[in-house]
């Protein structure tokens, strides 16, 4: 069955509003945006613009939990379906999903995170990149295994991830998403010493 026109017209609007919001962001700080900015750029009235959100704020909430949701769904599934370590030459799927998804969205991680972060996003990125990691730690029972304090690991893993996802974004994503996940990967996979030359020996790639 064909999507009814009045759904597709909400749909469109919305994306208007939503793009111009981005647009603005480009230029201005988030503090600086009024709802007239807003309904001025995506070329409609004040009404129109409350008919869709209550107000920016409600506007930024449902964006950022559009993203974030697409991406936590995402990235959950992966957790559930993959094998508790990669091989060594394989990129890690919740490191592929993730930098796909950066990238398939460029505009909205650089705006939120690069040219003008705003809010939480940043700590929210870093909590579902950590909840993913648990949810396959704890599938594979391995929380009674782990060799630090399981929040320590967490932590680790969350922050420095989405840290080399903000800096891979502010350079212009000069590598590919799939050359960023296997890098990732095989960090984890050697760990930190051993990738920087410390360790004899190197695991067997497979």
């Amino acid at each position: 069955m064909s999507e009814p026109r009045e759904d597709r017209r909400i749909m469109r609007t919305r994306q208007l509003i939503t793009e111009a919001f981005l647009h603005i962001l480009l230029k201005k700080p988030y503090a600086d945006i009024s709802v007239v900015d807003i309904a001025e750029r995506a070329n409609i009235n004040r009404s129109t613009f409350y008919a869709h959100f209550l107000d920016k704020e409600d506007l930024l909430d449902k964006l950022v939990g559009e993203k974030l949701g697409g991406l936590r769904q995402a990235l959950d599934y992966c957790a559930a379906a993959s094998e508790w370590r990669p091989a060594f030459n394989e990129a890690d799927p919740i490191f592929v999903h993730l930098f796909d998804h950066a990238f398939e969205h460029n505009a909205f991680y650089q705006i939120m995170s690069v040219s003008h972060p705003v809010g939480h996003f940043s700590s929210m990125l870093t909590d579902i990149i950590k909840d993913s990691f648990l949810a396959r730690i704890s599938r594979h029972g391995l929380d009674q295994k782990v060799q630090v304090p399981l929040d320590l690991l967490l932590d680790h893993i969350g922050c420095s991830t989405t840290g080399i996802l903000v800096k891979w974004l502010a350079d212009n994503s000069i590598y590919s998403p799939r050359h960023m996940a296997l890098q990732l990967t095989r960090v984890a996979w050697l760990g930190v010493y051993a990738a920087m030359g410390a360790a004899e020996t190197k695991p067997h790639s497979t």
